[in-house]
């Protein structure tokens, strides 16, 4: 063997070794990227594709077929969403898996389908609603979140995505950064602030995202934070329609002129199928308005909030809890006597577009069951500041027919008499 032979395999056994521990360095560095030591969460990205990806429509071109209205399209049964606080999920790390998805709904029984682009959390959507599941920790936790954009065909995810949490400290360059379908990305962050944040997508426009239904609730409880005998949750959103089954109309989102706004994703749905509560229970309502750019006036018609929490500060002895667009807290309520008790935002403009729902003891009198000398003329039951649909002062006539089953919801006409 001549020595330029030799020397010719001697640099390719340096390659070879060079290339073996350039490897070994890469799969060290991904282990530690995605935060699957047990001992904390780190601020640290990661960006890779995931199989199979082929679905995945990708450039523009695509995306706008695919997203021409289509009046003959499935929409999605409706689910009422449970208002329920849910618990955080288990480990030292509280992992969370968020999905994309676009898809076609209905925000209100008296509209249309819509295009709702929304977020999925830990593989539960709102199905045939507009909204997207609540995110719950507490105070001090490791927190490690995946954004999967568009996790199978299903999702129908023809655009790049991303997820802004409001809650976390991170490098949004790095953690927000949009990603493609067919992409994932992993970030990780400590919960060191207490609140109810915001999250949703960055991707510009922003406002066409969020405005499209890319937006939720992500609380971090606070330490110490006493127990009480129920959680409910509650995101207050615009949706924008134009054609049926179509994207949210882009000229209405600049205008601010909202076709809906609801609370949970679908309009009035808790005035219809009213939240079971129970008379002298201690109830904590955590509140978010998601926007993307109208105020809400939180308000339980019946009740006084004797604790209120909102952006940090904390008050008691309140009647409502006033939240702009991507500001949330909590608000902790008595109910001592048994009754229907409405809760809206008492902008009554943006009410009855169905911001409204309702609690419920089980002893509820109905209209009928009402004393005589307690009835306002025209039929309401007293407390006439709050107004039907049409504006006009009026009674509850409607709600001896709630319930909590799955019949569609009778007109909104019928649904929006808000009086005591």
């Amino acid at each position: 063997m001549s020595n330029i032979e030799k020397s010719l395999r001697l640099w390719r056994m340096v390659a070879l070794a060079a290339i073996v521990i350039a490897a070994v360095a890469l799969a060290v560095s991904v282990t530690v990227a995605l935060g699957d030591g047990e001992d904390g969460a780190d601020d640290s990205v990661a960006t890779e594709q995931y199989p199979p990806e082929k679905f995945l429509m990708k450039g523009a071109a695509h995306a706008e077929a695919a997203h021409k209205p289509n009046p003959n399209a499935k929409v999605e049964s409706y689910v009422r969403p449970d208002p329920t606080l849910p618990a955080p999920p288990p480990g030292k790390i509280k992992r969370f898996t968020i999905d994309t998805a676009e898809r076609i709904t209905r925000v209100s029984d008296e509209k249309p389908g819509l295009r709702v682009w929304s977020f999925g959390v830990n593989g539960k959507h709102l199905t045939g609603t507009g909204g997207s599941p609540p995110i719950v920790v507490d105070q001090g936790d490791a927190v490690e979140i995946t954004l999967k954009n568009g996790s199978g065909e299903s999702m129908q995810v023809h655009f790049p995505h991303s997820f802004d949490t409001h809650a976390a400290e991170v490098s949004p360059q790095a953690a927000y950064k949009s990603i493609e379908p067919g992409e994932q990305l992993r970030f990780s962050f400590k919960a060191n602030h207490p609140g109810v944040f915001m999250y949703h997508c960055g991707t510009k426009p922003v406002l066409r995202h969020v405005g499209a239904g890319m937006a939720g609730t992500m609380i971090v409880r606070p330490r110490g934070l006493p127990k009480v005998d129920r959680e409910l949750w509650f995101t207050q959103q615009e949706f924008y329609l134009d054609k049926p089954n179509g994207d949210a109309s882009v000229d209405k989102m600049v205008a601010k002129k909202p076709d809906v706004i609801a609370f949970n994703g679908f309009a009035s749905q808790y005035l219809k199928r009213p939240i079971d509560v129970r008379r002298g229970e201690r109830i904590r309502i955590w509140v978010l308005n998601a926007g993307p750019s109208l105020p809400t006036y939180f308000h339980v018609i019946g009740s006084v909030f004797d604790r209120v929490w909102s952006e940090g500060d904390a008050r008691r002895q309140a009647q409502t809890i006033s939240l702009g667009p991507s500001e949330g807290g909590y608000v902790e309520l008595t109910l001592n006597r048994e009754g229907t008790y409405p809760f809206v935002t008492h902008a009554f403009g943006d009410m009855v577009r169905g911001a409204i729902g309702a609690l419920r003891t089980p002893n509820a009198p109905t209209e009928s069951q009402t004393p005589p000398a307690t009835k306002m003329p025209g039929g309401g039951m007293g407390g006439g500041d709050h107004m039907d649909e049409h504006g006009d002062m009026d009674g509850m006539d409607g709600m001896e027919d709630m319930d909590h089953g799955d019949r569609p919801m009778d007109k909104q006409d019928k649904e929006m008499d808000t009086a005591r």
